[in-house]
This record gives structure tokens, sequence and C-alpha cells, in this order.
């Protein structure tokens, strides 16, 4: 198993915070965004990492040296076209990851329990389907209208079959928390979306839907936060409560 985590966009929308930086590399709670990140991933098992760069990219390598002679592997991808929408980085990485190879793919940007990361690992996806991890609180997301909204319908256990992605959608039951299990099919879906002028990560996943492949893992009460806004960085409340929750189940 692989991560690969996408980290070329600019972060516009905090750009009084990270001052030029590339975002992941911000501290929250006292630790690097991609610091935790990294912590999580190896922490269930996974050493392999793709790192996705664009904006800035070398200092996001100079940054992330610390790595280097570690048990974390990591290799990076520079997407050229890092301006775009963030499909095009995610079908970068299709240059190191092998047919045969499942992986995880997570935002560099998203904080998240370790509980919500082990639960997409240990859940099954066929080779021809993929998966993303659901929220179903959807009262308690902070920034609601910024969210990726899903339409979904119980299929199995806590898998649900995905109908429709969309933000603007006015009818929801569940929101995308921004952590996938994919198969390397799913960048034939991003190189057809591509290829049509629809370059986002939503529509290869409505390609999916389209088809029947997409499912949603109902991460329950795991706790995630997409620190994009400033105003995210001020939910002290969450942030805390997933860090606190993660100390209590690391066993290193």
């Amino acid at each position: 198993m692989k991560a690969v985590i996408i980290a070329a966009g600019c972060g516009s929308r905090l750009k009084n915070e990270h001052q030029g930086i590339p975002k992941t590399l911000m501290k929250i709670n006292g630790k690097r965004i991609i610091d935790d990140i990294i912590d999580k991933v190896h922490a269930c098992g996974i050493s392999e990492l793709i790192i996705v760069t664009g904006f800035e990219d070398k200092l996001l390598e100079e940054g992330l040296r610390n790595y280097e002679n570690s048990m974390i592997n990591i290799q990076f991808v520079h997407n050229p076209d890092w301006e775009k929408a963030n499909g095009i980085s995610v079908f970068a990485a299709h240059q190191i990851i092998e047919v045969k190879d499942q992986f995880i793919l997570l935002m560099s940007d998203h904080i998240f329990s370790r509980k919500m990361l082990q639960m997409m690992i240990d859940t099954d996806v066929p080779a021809d389907e993929a998966l993303l991890a659901i929220d179903f609180k959807i009262t308690s997301i902070p920034d609601l209208d910024d969210g990726m909204k899903v339409v979904c319908k119980k299929d199995k256990n806590k898998v649900y079959q995905i109908t429709e992605f969309g933000k603007q959608l006015n009818e929801f039951n569940a929101i995308d928390a921004g952590m996938f299990k994919l198969n390397y099919s799913f960048f034939d879906a991003l190189a057809d979306s591509i290829e049509n002028d629809r370059t986002s990560l939503s529509d290869a996943c409505n390609v999916f839907s389209a088809k029947g492949k997409m499912k949603g893992l109902d991460i329950g009460d795991s706790l995630w936060l997409d620190v994009d806004t400033p105003e995210m960085i001020g939910q002290t409340n969450i942030l805390a409560k997933i860090f606190d929750r993660d100390l209590d189940s690391l066993k290193f």
C-alpha cells in the first residue's frame, strides 16, 4: 500500500498565514500539517509516500528533508499545471503508481484522525471501484457551503453507493471527507475526464458514479478538518479533539 498526498496548490485563501510557503508546512497546534499526515500514515503501516508538488515545489522538498534516512520513503512528482484543477495533480501520480497497486489518496491540507485512515485501509475495494470517506455529520461541518456534497444510498455495512458529487447540490446526505482508497483504474477515469476538459477530482468521481463504481465509507464519529481558510485554523476545538483522540490511540 502506498499513499499519495496532493500538495500542489498555493493556498491562496491562507496567503496571509502561510506567507509564501506551501501551506502544508504551516504549523497547527505546534505541528506542521504534513508531519501530522505522515505520522498517521506511517502509524497505519504505510511507509511509501508519493507527494505531488506544484507551488514552491523546491521549498516543499527542502522542508521534508528531515525524512531522509528514515523509515519513510518519499517520492516527489511535480505538476507544472498546478494552478489548474486538482484532478491534474492526482493524475500526475500515475507516473509512479503501478497497475497492480492500491493506494490511499490524501489532501495535504486535511487534518484527520488515525481511526478514519485505518478504516479506509481495512475496507476492501475491488480493482474496478473507488472508495471515498464520507461524513454524515452534516450539521457539524464548519464550512458546509464549501464542502463537496455527496448523494448516496446504503450498499452494505458501512459502505454506500455514491450516485452524485457536487459543491452546488441542493439535496445531499453526506460530505466528501477528502480521503480515498483507489486502484490504478481511477487514472483511466481521470484521463478521460481531462481529455474532455473536466479536470477536477470530482469529475472523475462522477465518471465512476455513473458506472456504479464509486463507493463511500461512513466514517462514523471520526473527525477531520479541511484547513483551507483562516476560519478553519480558528477551529481549535475540533483540532484539539483530533489530536487528543490520536494521542490516546497511537502506540509507538
